[in-house]
């Protein structure tokens, strides 16, 4: 290897091996100590290698807490050690650590009860002295894109089993992604497995099933099921049909005196410093061999220059040991580590004694524990485990084969992890400094099952998350009352983030819109239409010419796409009590067939949403309301169907309806053409509804005027809404028939004086205030805000939304003036073609008790206070 870049650390430059990671480099360097621990302060050194511990968390460009250990080093990274003060190789607070007797188990709870201004003073103190670093409060924060995928198979993990269970599952025809937290192969030391790993890597990118997803953490499982798969820049919401677990296991956490300090290492760790990245882990080593992938461990040591101390092995692992010049120590077991900044010696236990062999590096490799995290959140999902997550310390055809039978979609037969050896002493989680002595003294002062352990000690709370510690802590309390697995020794409870994650990943796609297409979206695209966004949607925004559409509603006829309205079905016996309860207009009064302009209130009396009110047969209502606002309205009604302990029904039809818009005064001549079902003026007059079939389609036509026009919202099953589109499209041809898009719609209706929710309002505005009084029925009992409005009566609106004719051409949001004072606003405004002049709608506040009657906008423009409609005041088009 030869360096190719440089990093700093501290001030320091330090050289970029290929292949290095921010650890390897460092401590290529000569590093030791990598950072502090929470509460004594003690060293710690690197560990595991693979991202499982607290020990080797660093600043890294300016953000605390990253894994060096598998962030990937490159040029002109900054690394800063941030625990210890001053530094972390001179820590005057590493005096606590001979303070034990002052902060024992639960000190928290303990000293800070009284006085109670205490905790304060001690918390600024505690915060300043523990943590893994500040936040970087100042950073540009980093948005995160989100995707959404469908897919049939989720694995996790593209280890051996892994990669065979995603080739598994691909050959039987599924699709599949295979997500991993680093790359393939990537922590394995040279040997077998590596070998056969990259093999099956290979195998997997030359899959087109297959999509693999390398640096994405799977932070969590969730009821669906959904995965979410966090990487670097994007995280990924996966939606799979089934779930394989592929996690593998981390070497077991030796518990014995002396083991946090430097040069404590896991097998695997000390295994892939030495292999992966030419680094020996230490110069004189002491192996615990407790497995016989501890012997795989042994030869990368040796080949990388390690001088091999002693190896402790059972009988079993020490008759593999053929090479002679190995001193083994057949049944002699580790009891302590010896040195204060690193390790200087081990005091091993053998048939004739204790002795002390000298080494600077103690590697263990005693067995293994399962990363079972996300396993054990999967209760009542589609998942499956394969490879050591299930069956810890398989070997590497049995990986292979419980992977092929998973991603097949079987079950794999799995064997319990041994519990852990405690030794007497010695630290249990690395995170809290939690030892073995707190658990037993917390264990004698009533604290004795698992759960409430962890609560009271905070083993297993810290950023490994029990990764090192859980099934300790577990074992701990399964023997101490006696093998009692169900109540004190079960494991506690797994919840996500399985990993650390940063806040501003959690908040990725706060902000991103999940995009809604109606029935209709593809034949819109086809007829020519500019789509655009509305609220979450993806509507027309016009088909070529804006004015010719609306000159199509005004003189002959025209068609909309309004399947995005909010539709709601409501039944049950008590449907009328609850529709009579949270809207404000008259119920009682609505006939079947009627329908009527509807306004939703909140307590405070303040307008949240509109639309239409239709009463049907057998007591049921149909409900519909703004495009933005049906998920709203959906948890408005079932709330206060629940709390006024109502039964009704509410069914949310918003994806299962489409609906179309015939507007215009030939609109009965197009439908004539399309419908044996009466619609005349008496059959179905202004604000009423029927149901009819309109060329083969059963629609529900609601007879509306938002546009100001004879029209008909024609309301049918979502499936058959091209087939109704392309009859009208068609019938209409003759008509000159031109569909219309938002931009015409947002003319349409201001000509009519009609107000979009949002644009024209603001969320403190009451009927009143908008001239919706006209919607509100006070002399009914009890609806929702009819206290607030009573209220509000009592005083005089100190502002009104107006209509406005200008003199000149204004901008919508322009302030509104009288003298050089700002009155108010326009909320919309456009120049309306059949009026041929500018209009629009505005706030406008009372200046010395009085509405102003003229304003001034942009400079010389004059806006006068006009009544509104503009368009057919008299309201006889809609009635025609």
């Amino acid at each position: 290897m030869h360096p190719v870049a440089e990093l700093d650390f501290e001030g320091r430059s330090i050289p970029i091996e290929d292949g290095d990671t921010v650890a390897s480099a460092v401590f290529r360097a000569g590093v030791r100590t990598f950072n502090r621990s929470l509460k004594y302060h003690r060293r710690r050194g690197l560990y595991c290698m693979t991202g499982d511990c607290p020990n080797c968390l660093v600043n890294i460009d300016g953000e605390p807490g990253q894994r060096s250990c598998c962030t990937a080093a490159a040029e002109g990274q900054r690394v800063r050690r941030e625990t210890g003060w001053p530094s972390a190789e001179r820590d005057a607070l590493h005096v606590t650590d001979h303070l034990h007797a002052l902060m024992p188990v639960g000190f928290y709870y303990k000293t800070f009860i009284r006085p109670r201004f205490a905790w304060e003073l001690a918390e600024k103190v505690i915060r300043r002295a523990t943590g893994v670093g500040r936040l970087p409060v100042g950073a540009n924060p980093i948005v995160s894109d989100v995707r959404h995928v469908r897919t049939d198979v989720v694995v996790i993990g593209a280890g051996p089993a892994g990669l065979a269970a995603a080739l598994s599952a691909a050959a039987s025809g599924e699709r599949v992604i295979l997500a991993d937290e680093g790359r393939p192969g990537e922590r394995l030391a040279p040997g077998a497995v590596a070998d056969r790993v990259r093999a099956l890597r290979a195998e997997v990118e030359a899959e087109e099933r297959i999509t693999l997803l390398e640096r994405h953490t799977a932070v969590g499982l969730f009821e669906g099921p959904l995965v979410p798969l966090v990487g670097e820049h994007e995280t990924v919401h996966t939606d799979p049909g089934r779930i394989v677990i592929a996690t593998g296991a981390v070497e077991i956490h030796g518990v014995f005196a002396g083991n946090d300090v430097p040069g404590v290492w896991l097998g695997r760790g000390a295994a892939r410093m030495a292999g992966a990245h030419r680094v020996r882990p230490g110069a004189r080593a002491v192996l615990v061999a407790g497995t016989h992938e501890a012997l795989a461990h042994l030869d990368v040591l040796r080949g990388a220059g390690v001088e091999i101390a002693a190896v402790l092995a059972p009988d079993e692992v020490a008759d593999e040991i053929t090479d002679r010049s190995v001193p083994v120590l057949r049944g002699a077991h580790l009891e302590s580590a010896r040195g204060r900044k690193s390790v200087s010696g081990a005091i091993v236990a053998t048939a004739t004694g204790a002795r002390v062999v000298a080494c600077d590096a103690i590697v263990v490799s005693i067995g293994h524990a399962p990363r079972d995290d996300l396993l054990r959140m999967a209760d009542g999902l589609p998942v499956v485990g394969a490879g050591d997550v299930v069956w810890p310390g398989c070997t590497l055809d049995e990986a292979i084969e419980s992977g092929v039978v998973a991603g097949r979609g079987g079950a794999v037969a799995g064997r319990d992890a041994a519990c852990p050896p405690l030794g007497s002493d010695g630290t249990v989680c690395l995170c809290e400094d939690v030892g073995v002595q707190d658990l037993e003294a917390a264990w004698r002062e009533g604290w004795t099952n698992a759960e409430i352990l962890k609560r009271y000690t905070t083993a297993t709370m810290g950023p490994c998350q029990g990764a090192m510690c859980g099934r300790h802590l577990a074992c701990f309390a399964r023997e101490r009352s006696g093998g009692d697995l169900e109540h004190a020794g079960r494991r506690t409870t797994a919840r996500p983030p399985a990993r650390p994650i940063k806040l501003e990943q959690l908040a990725a796609g706060v902000n991103e819109v999940i995009e809604r297409r109606t029935a209709l979206h593809e034949v819109h695209l086809r007829m020519g239409a500019r789509v655009g966004w509305s609220g979450s949607w993806k509507r027309p925004t016009t088909y070529g010419d804006a004015r010719e559409e609306i000159l199509a509603v005004r003189e002959r006829v025209s068609v909309m796409d309004v399947g995005t309205l909010g539709k709601f079905l409501i039944a049950g016996p008590d449907a009328q009590a609850l529709v009579d309860r949270v809207f404000p207009c008259r119920v009682d009064t609505l006939r079947e067939g009627r329908s009527r302009y509807l306004l939703a209130l909140d307590e405070a009396g303040y307008v949240m949403d509109d639309g239409v009110l239709s009463r049907l047969d057998g007591g049921r209502f149909f409900v519909t309301t703004t495009s933005g606002g049906a998920d709203r309205m959906e948890a408005w009604l079932r709330n206060w169907a629940d709390r006024l302990d109502l039964r009704a029904h509410v069914v949310n039809q918003t994806s299962m309806l489409g609906a179309i818009l015939v507007a215009g005064p030939l609109t009965r001549g197009l439908l004539d053409q399309l419908t044996d079902d009466p619609f005349d003026r008496e059959a179905v007059p202004h604000m009423s509804h029927a149901d009819m079939t309109v060329a083969g389609v059963p629609v529900r036509a609601i007879r509306t005027g938002f546009v100001g026009e004879l029209g008909f919202e024609l309301h049918h099953a979502r499936s058959r809404g091209e087939r109704l589109w392309t009859a009208l499209v068609e019938a209409g041809a003759g008509m000159d028939l031109l569909p219309h898009g938002l931009d015409a719609l947002d003319v349409l209706r201001l000509e009519k004086g009609h107000i979009f929710l949002g644009q024209d309002t603001l969320p403190d505005d009451h009927p009143g205030k908008l001239g919706l009084d006209f919607a509100v029925a006070l002399d009914k009992p009890a609806f929702l805000g009819r206290q607030a409005l009573e209220r509000m009566e009592a005083f005089e609106p100190d502002r009104r939304l107006v209509g406005l004719a200008f003199e000149g051409t204004p901008q919508r949001g322009a302030p509104l003036y009288v003298g050089d004072r700002v009155v108010g606003r326009i909320t919309s405004c456009a120049r309306s073609i059949v009026l041929d002049r500018q209009i629009g709608l505005g706030w406008i506040r009372a200046v010395d008790g009085a509405f102003p009657e003229t304003l001034r906008t942009g400079g010389s423009i004059t806006a006068r206070v006009v009544p509104t409609p503009f368009y057919d005041p008299e309201g006889a088009r809609l009635h025609a």
